[in-house]
Parts: structure tokens; sequence; C-alpha cells
């Protein structure tokens, strides 16, 4: 609107202009003809003098028009210059907190607390401090890692990397990760990392409890990720496949779960997945995934098959998580199989800054598990949320309270039921923060 305002000015200036130079010729016509029609008598020169004249003042007159037009043109091109191509607003400033160096951001996540069960000793916890870090080395090409220090139950603190990827996007349908990372079982593990602030409850589901503080899934994996998109309209598919080394198999105080740099065998895992995200329902996700893999250390082989389904809803209001997971053992050389079911179903809504929430919880497995009678040694004080063998179930209900945008409070009441002890309940209180 404003280019055609301006144009319109110009346009009426330049008429203006082009006014005296018509008035101007109007002029000098008319003294021509009423030179011309005076009697001879009267003419003090000749026809040829008075056309000269007549020139002279014609171009006099051209050129004081060209003077003006020179003058108004100068402006009037300046304006529509400016309407044309408005001033581009003034660069956003990039935030520089967090920023380690020019390529590398890094996020510091930590919590402390306290706890009471009524079957161990109470105590004030050191949780973990963890280090996330992410760097972009091209358009391309990124690194992900995150290191913990987290405290053991022999009251150490240990360093641990927990995630180390080089990760390559091609595009939204094919994007390339090698490294040490979270496997994709589930939709827990890849979606909260080891940092509490991130979580609602104090800990994860003990499904979804890391194998190297006791849990029975193999949640590390040292290998190969592949994700992208599968075109599919409206409807969000996206696919996943994972290559690995597997898990090693043997008594966890003296074997580490994730095969860092020996795989002891030939045999890779597997995993593959699949899950939709729909354009018409954007905060819902649902999917699968079935991972395969040999164990053979110690004893006989073992091969495992772990299928996940999920559906989650989570928005800025409500958060509704549901998983299930079935696991199969399988013996070939005595034909013994064992078969495991879990789920669990976590539901919270947030009211402000305060945001309760319920979990139930469901693992049963056989208690002559080999797999899960090694996992189940690891410190084991039954019956805790990292302590498997047999069935384990139970509620927990509790209080998130964000007190600033980056810490919270939580408040957790737990009641665990572990197939042959007594149930069991506890009180844990968290301080989750990042910085």
């Amino acid at each position: 609107m404003a280019v055609t305002r301006v144009e319109m000015k110009t346009a009426s200036a330049t008429s203006v202009l082009k006014a005296p130079r018509i008035v101007g010729l109007a002029l000098c016509l008319t003294l021509g003809f009423v030179a011309h029609a005076q009697p001879a008598t009267n003419a003090p020169a000749s026809a040829d003098d008075i056309s000269r004249q007549l020139l002279q003042r014609i171009d006099q007159l051209e050129a004081k028009v060209k003077q003006l037009e020179d003058k108004q043109s100068a402006p009037a091109a300046a304006a529509v210059a400016v309407a044309a191509a408005p001033e581009p607003p003034p660069p956003v400033e990039m935030p520089t907190v967090n920023e380690v160096a020019p390529r590398l951001k890094m996020i510091v996540f930590g919590d402390v607390g306290g706890q009471g069960y009524t079957h161990i000793p109470d105590t004030f916890l050191f949780g973990s401090l963890d280090l996330f870090m992410r760097a972009r080395l091209s358009d391309k090409v990124s690194v992900l890692g995150e290191v913990l220090f987290t405290a053991e139950n022999d009251n150490s603190i240990s360093p641990d990397v927990e995630r180390l990827l080089l990760t390559y996007r091609q595009n939204d349908y094919f994007t390339a990760s090698i490294g040490r990372m979270h496997s994709w079982i589930g939709y827990y593990n890849t979606a909260f990392n080891k940092g509490e602030f991130l979580e609602t409850t104090t800990d994860r589901p003990f499904i979804f409890a890391f194998d190297d503080q006791g849990g029975v899934l193999p949640m590390q994996e040292v290998g190969l990720n592949m994700t992208g998109k599968i075109p599919s309209g409206k409807l969000g598919l996206n696919w996943v496949v994972e290559a690995g080394n597997g898990r090693a198999w043997g008594d966890p105080n003296t074997v580490e779960p994730a095969q860092n740099n020996q795989d002891a065998n030939n045999s890779k895992s597997i995993n593959g997945g699949l899950f939709i995200r729909p354009e018409k329902f954007s905060d819902l996700q649902m999917g699968f995934s079935v991972r395969h893999d040999n164990l053979t250390i110690p004893g006989p082989a073992v091969h495992e098959t772990i299928a996940t389904a999920h559906a989650v809803f989570i928005n800025s209001r409500y958060e509704i998580l549901n998983e299930a997971v079935y696991v199969r053992h399988d013996e070939p050389a005595n034909g013994s199989v064992f078969n495991t079911s879990a789920f669990y179903t976590q539901i919270s809504r947030a009211f402000g800054s305060v945001r309760p929430y319920f979990r139930y919880q469901f693992f049963n497995a056989p208690n002559d598990d080999p797999v899960y009678f090694y996992a189940s040694q690891k410190d084991f004080v039954p019956p805790t949320a990292t302590s498997f063998i047999g069935r384990l179930n139970g509620p927990s209900l509790g209080l998130r309270y964000e007190f600033t945008e980056h810490s919270a409070l939580k408040l957790q009441y737990d009641r665990i039921s572990l197939r042959g002890f007594d149930t069991v309940n506890g009180l844990t209180t968290q301080v989750a923060f990042t910085f």
C-alpha cells in the first residue's frame, strides 16, 4: 500500500513538471503566431531571427524543466526504494548460555534427595551429575556426548560415558548414527536420558531400569542406528533399524552389560521398529519394536527376543504413557523356553507448576530364568526397583512441583510387591535441576 501511494505522488509530481513544458511550448507558439500576424512595419526582426529566438527560448524552458525533474525524482526514487525494500529487522542475538565453544553446547543435569523404605535404612541421596553435550560439525554431521557421575551402593561415585554418537543426517527420510547409544527398545528409553529433571517421576519404570544398575533389558548398545520418515501422508510413519554388539550375559558384579570394545561372539543384535505420529493428533505416538540377540557367555547359548509396544500422549498439560514388553529366552541345547511379560501405565496432569501423577507397573519372569537370575544378583537388597526376579508389581503416587524454570521438587510414594517377599512401602524426595 505504501508503494502505491509513493507511486501516485511520483506520478503527480511528474505531471506537474510536464505542465510548464507544455505551457512554455504553447506560449512560444502563441507569440510566434502573434508576431507572424503583425504587420511587417511593426516587425523589427526578420522571420529567421524570430524562429531562432523561439528555439532558444524553448531550449531554455526545457533545461529548467529538466532541472526541476532531476530535483524531484531523486527523493521520489528514494521513497520508492524504501517502500519496496523495508529496513531489515535487527539481527537476533543467539543465546550464549551453555556455550562452551562456537560449535559445542552443553547442558548439565543433577539431582539430590532422600529416601525411606520399610526394609532398609533411611538415607540422603546423591543421584547423578549428567553432562549432556552436543556439537554440530557441519550442516549434516553432529556429535552427541553424555558423561555421568553416579553414586553406587558402596557409596563410591563412578564416572560413566553414557552415550557417544556421531550422527549423519541426509534428510527427513534417512539419519544414521554410530557409537554408544540408548537402544530403541520401547519409548521411555529413547525419550528420556539420565537427567532426572526431564522425567516426571523420581525414577524410571523398573522394566526400563538401566542394565548397569540391575535392570533386565539391554538399555545401552554399541553399534549403528538408522532412522527416518516413510512417505505416508498425514499418518506420520517412521522407521528404526539398529545393529550392535548386543549385551554380555553373566554375573553383573563382574560383567559389563554393554560390550563396548569386544563382542563375545560374531552374532550381532538386530533391532527394528515402526512408529506413527499422526498429523491430526500431533501429541500422540504409537509404535512397536522387535529385537533379537544371541547370548553365549557363560553356559549354554541363549536366544533372546524382545518385543515392545507403546502408545503415548504428551502435551503441555497431559502425560499418558503406556508400554508393554514381552521377552523370550530360548536355550536350544536343552529345549528350555522362558517367557516374561511386563507393562506400565503412567498418567499425570499439570495444574500450573504442580503436576500430580500416578503409575502402575508389572513385571513377571520365571524364577529360574537364566538371564534374570544373574541380573537379580547385583547388589540384591529385596525388593528394590533395580533387583529383578520373579514377579514385581505395584503402584506409585507422586507430586512434582517446579519451583523455578530449571528445578523441580518431587515427592513419590511406592508400594512394591515381590513374589516371595513381604510388600514394602517407600517414600522418596528428590530435587532435580538443570543448568
